[in-house]
């Protein structure tokens, strides 16, 4: 996988393409509405073929996968959030084009994960799709989004040291077998952040965007390389799974809720150091840390917290503990995140 993460990538695309030695004669650019606002003076628009993607349904990608066949593309160029990457993805699988991945936001670790999600029959769901053969991030273009992405990316990756901890507690507890190098993969970006966090001046700042970008990068590549999700996803993703199920897919960014629930995941795992740190570090930037900032109940989260760890068969510290609304709600008066 080609990775080149710095300022005015977009100026000289095609410099950056060719000196990494990747050759296409005919791509077509995927971005949606609001990205191909934001890429339009860049040229990849006007140079290219173009499809602005409306929605992540079978119906949309079916139409895109004939485009693409007829036209005799040879890459597809993702340009925008974590939906249009993900539609790209799947599409390079089903039509096996090679993929370049260019986020505009850098909210999630879509950008480079071997995992979309879709929108079949109404539902949201997680499908196997194709890796990017190239991540490329604009500096620039991230520092314009809107502050609330880059927070979500943020609480992405730090999710990561939560899923970690799970990852070798169930291995420890049930003997799930681990993958050390994945999971050292997505978990060490994650921690240099935390420990580095004092350095950035905000989440504007061009250093944290670069180590934020590196570091969902490396979180895609973990994945991949485990063959499944574990390397940057457990207990903090199944409470995150759960509040989806109760209050409905996409009503609060992914990002800020596995960041969020990492708080209270943290503090049951005992990583006493992590947990204070994490609150230091979301308190600079302005991440949520408390439900009212959220906009969600308590009883809501009580809930989500009840039946995360049945969410799906994937043994996290969740399981270890014995939950029920009594516990649930004596952790969140004692963590004083209502």
């Amino acid at each position: 996988m080609i990775i080149e993460v710095g300022s005015g990538i977009l100026d000289e695309f095609e410099k950056v393409i060719h000196r990494n030695n990747l050759h296409f004669e005919n791509p077509l650019v995927i971005t949606g509405k609001i990205s191909g606002e934001v890429i339009k003076d860049y040229g990849l628009v006007n140079e290219y073929n173009y499809y602005i993607i409306k929605d992540s349904t079978l119906d949309e990608i079916s139409n895109l996968r004939k485009m693409l066949i007829e036209y005799h593309h040879d890459a597809i160029i993702a340009c925008g959030g974590g939906r249009v990457i993900d539609v790209g993805k799947y599409l390079a699988r089903e039509t096996l084009i090679p993929i370049i991945s260019v986020p505009t936001l850098l909210s999630n670790d879509a950008i480079s994960s071997p995992i979309s999600i879709l929108r079949i029959n109404n539902e949201y769901k997680s499908v196997g799709t194709t890796m990017p053969v190239g991540v490329l991030v604009d500096v620039e273009v991230i520092k314009d989004s809107p502050e609330i992405y880059l927070l979500a990316g943020l609480g992405e990756l730090i999710s990561n040291i939560s899923a970690s901890y799970d990852w070798i507690l169930a291995h420890n507890e049930i003997g799930e077998k681990i993958d050390n190098f994945s999971r050292m993969l997505a978990y060490m970006p994650a921690i240099n952040v935390l420990n580095n966090f004092e350095n950035y001046y905000s989440t504007k700042d061009s250093k944290f965007i670069e180590d934020l970008a590196y570091g969902l990068i490396l979180s895609g590549i973990a994945m991949n390389i485990a063959h499944s999700s574990r390397p940057a996803s457990g207990s903090e993703h199944n409470i995150s799974h759960a509040l989806d199920k109760i209050i409905g897919f996409g009503k609060i960014p992914h990002g800020i809720q596995v960041g969020f629930a990492t708080i209270l995941t943290t503090y049951l795992q005992g990583q006493t150091k992590e947990h204070e740190w994490i609150l230091e570090l979301y308190k600079k930037f302005g991440f949520p840390t408390r439900l009212k900032e959220l906009g969600i109940r308590k009883s809501v989260f009580v809930e989500a917290l009840i039946l995360a760890p049945k969410i799906r068969d994937r043994f996290t510290i969740l399981n270890k503990i014995s939950i029920d609304r009594k516990f649930a709600d004596s952790v969140l008066r004692t963590l004083t995140i209502i």
